[in-house]
């Protein structure tokens, strides 16, 4: 895992105390959500112990607190930073590495979805291509089967090339904050945060509400756009 110098390490970090047993309990939604999304329940266990730990820890720390390998820890610690999940820094006053969850998670989640649905798509169009050419060997191109998996092969690479398309402009867009993509998501973000306490629910009716205004922010900021333009 590439590490970078840390202009703060001078300054001591305090040794972790561990999470209070209400932050423990939640631990396990967040190995439900990382397993939803293809990875392992100890992605989401590490990755939910650095949010919620509310200061860098270490690998040490990680493990104990886990009660996890050093072999599992390091790994996972690898994976999350190859996803753009983690920062690492050195410490020196500790003489070690110490690991933050990254704050922008729209970038983790744009990462993600970009990395993880490319392998799918391409995993199946090479699954796809393979068949074609037993079949095509076998009975011949005439066969009504080379047809269908033709059309499998092209699906998925248009839709490679556009989920590459979207990413990278979601990803461009997140990082000019005078784009409008930008300003809206900001906007939205305000909105939730804006939220009064006894909005904060979980019911469906809170929800509902949170979400109404949240797209109405958006499609406020959507027609300011369009008018800016048609001024222009």
């Amino acid at each position: 895992m590439a590490a970078k110098s840390d202009p703060k390490s001078d300054a001591p970090s305090a040794e972790f105390a561990g999470l209070d047993p209400e932050l423990q309990a939640q631990l396990p939604n967040f190995e439900l959500f990382f397993r939803t999304f293809g990875f392992k329940r100890v992605h989401g266990r590490i990755f939910g112990l650095l949010v919620l730990s509310g200061q860098p820890l270490s690998s040490r720390e990680i493990a104990d607190t886990l009660d996890l390998s050093t072999g599992a820890t390091s790994t996972t610690l690898h994976d999350l930073a190859e996803w753009g999940a983690i920062d690492s820094d050195f410490d020196s006053s500790r003489r070690c590495h110490l690991h933050r969850p990254v704050g922008n998670t729209l970038s983790i989640v744009a990462t993600v979805f970009r990395r993880r649905e490319q392998v799918v798509f391409r995993k199946f169009r090479h699954a796809a291509q393979s068949t074609l050419e037993y079949i095509v060997e076998r009975y011949g191109a005439k066969d009504p089967r080379v047809f269908t998996l033709r059309s499998i092969i092209s699906s998925c690479e248009i839709a490679e090339a556009v989920m590459q398309l979207v990413f990278s402009s979601v990803e461009r867009a997140l990082g000019d904050s005078e784009s409008m993509l930008a300003k809206a998501v900001n906007a939205a973000l305000k909105v939730g945060l804006a939220v009064p306490a006894r909005l904060a629910g979980p019911d469906a009716k809170t929800r509902a509400q949170l979400a109404s205004r949240v797209l109405g922010k958006l499609d406020e900021e959507s027609r300011s756009a369009r008018r800016r333009e048609e001024r222009e």
